[in-house]
């Protein structure tokens, strides 16, 4: 892990502020047509499971890679702090359940439930990682559930 690290720091020190933002661009608009494409399959997601699974699986890699270029190698280190550590880890175990199920088992139920639970962790992982995002995301659910609670005779 220390080697990885370390080669990881010296590959980004290496690069320019330019050539990080172009590498930033070209993983982002990767990432961005890798999920346009897994759209194309949600029509006939029965039927091609595995595409949709692999495409979207990519472009989440791709999404996540065009932040580490963007941030460096503190974006590495703020995965894995404690109050983010649950929603990296849930995240990242579901993109490798739904790339296990997709690819070795061939299982179409499971890596559509695996692509369900994988979106849902994306969005818990993107909004723990926005400044203020966990706090305000359990403000608007409460004030929703009193609004909802005092409009319904339950």
């Amino acid at each position: 892990m220390l080697v990885h690290k370390i080669h990881y720091d010296i590959f980004m020190c290496c690069q320019t502020r330019t050539q990080r933002l172009i590498s930033f661009a070209v993983c982002f608009l990767l990432g961005l047509l890798c999920f346009c494409l897994s759209a194309i399959y949600i029509p006939v997601l029965l039927l091609k499971a595995r595409k949709f699974a692999l495409l979207y699986s990519l472009g989440s890699l791709f999404f996540l890679m065009s932040f580490c270029f963007l941030w460096g190698s503190s974006y590495i280190k703020s995965l894995f702090i404690a109050e983010k550590r649950c929603f990296t880890v849930s995240y990242f175990a579901t993109l490798t359940g739904t790339l296990y199920f997709a690819l070795h088992l061939q299982s179409t139920p499971l890596t559509i439930l695996c692509a369900i639970l994988q979106l849902l962790a994306m969005l818990s992982f993107l909004i723990s990682h926005i400044p203020g995002g966990t706090t305000g995301l359990m403000f608007f659910t409460r004030m929703f559930k009193s609004s909802v609670k005092s409009s319904l005779p339950v």
